[in-house]
């Protein structure tokens, strides 16, 4: 249970996200780096005052899925900050929940966890509501927009079985090496780039910027790993989609995003079947 309670407040924190973003005039790209480079730095300050260590074996056995895990959460920041801004809050982040069917569809082979056919049919629902909330009959999602989300998707989707499968760290170490290593990675595509590690030009972007460190990274991403792998992948699944509830009702409170009625549905469609297929049989929450 004190799993779950903490998974459960790192998706509100994560809900806020775009948020707090939009107050950001900074690229994406440079958006992710110094939030990288802070929360790690940050969470690495910690683990040196715990001096807590990995098991004995841990960093040489485990180090090539730190490593692609830390590759996925950079890759995926990125890319869902991008998704902000070419097709808002609302639909960036429906299109990143894409990432729990994958992980539906990938687990019983990655991670030997089986899905009966109640896991299939949510997933279908899921799947088409996804449809129907990105923009059949309403709002327009230009291809470059689609690809980016449904990227981004796809990193979150490895991100989560990569950290069901690394043993051997605690939490806070695990969260402070996949920050480290995902902010060398956003550094080297940054400068790759032409961009820099700056702040935002106005007072207001730099206050959101470091509540964007500290808060919505260091301390949620602590709580988001320390539960995350000691939690099932459907456990996970299932209350992962708190954040894009927590996001939907934000973006329409703070930024004004309206969706249409049809869009609703499927967003409704969405977290219903997610719920439908990851509920019951001998999984209960």
């Amino acid at each position: 249970m004190k799993d779950q309670i903490k998974y459960i407040a790192a998706m509100l924190i994560y809900g806020t996200n775009g948020i707090v973003a939009s107050f950001i005039d900074l690229p994406s790209e440079e958006i992710v780096l110094m939030r990288t480079l802070i929360g790690g730095a940050l969470l690495s300050l910690l683990v040196l005052l715990s001096r807590s260590r990995p098991e004995p074996g841990a960093v040489k056995s485990q180090g090539l899925k730190l490593l692609c895990a830390g590759v996925c959460l950079g890759a995926n920041w990125a890319l869902l900050f991008e998704a902000y801004k070419l097709a808002g809050v609302s639909m960036a982040t429906l299109m990143d929940y894409c990432a729990p069917v994958i992980v539906l569809l990938l687990s019983p082979l990655l991670l030997r966890q089986k899905q009966g056919a109640r896991a299939y049919i949510g997933m279908a629902a899921a799947i088409f509501g996804l449809v129907l909330a990105l923009g059949i009959g309403g709002v327009h999602i230009t291809g470059t927009a689609l690809a980016v989300g449904l990227a981004a998707a796809v990193f979150y989707a490895g991100l989560i079985i990569l950290n069901q499968m690394i043993k051997g760290f605690s939490g806070l170490q695990l969260t402070a090496a996949e920050l480290v290593i995902a902010a060398v990675v956003m550094l080297c595509y940054v400068l790759l780039r032409g961009g820099s590690i700056r702040l935002p030009g106005n007072e207001g972007g730099t206050a959101a910027l470091l509540v964007l460190c500290t808060v919505n990274t260091a301390l949620a991403c602590y709580l988001y790993f320390s539960s995350m792998n000691r939690l099932r992948a459907r456990t996970v699944a299932l209350l992962g989609y708190i954040d894009p509830v927590s996001a939907l009702v934000f973006a329409a409170v703070f930024l004004n995003e309206s969706m249409t009625a049809l869009q609703i549905f499927g967003a409704a469609l969405v977290l219903a079947g997610a719920a439908y297929g990851q509920s019951g049989g001998k999984e209960r929450l």
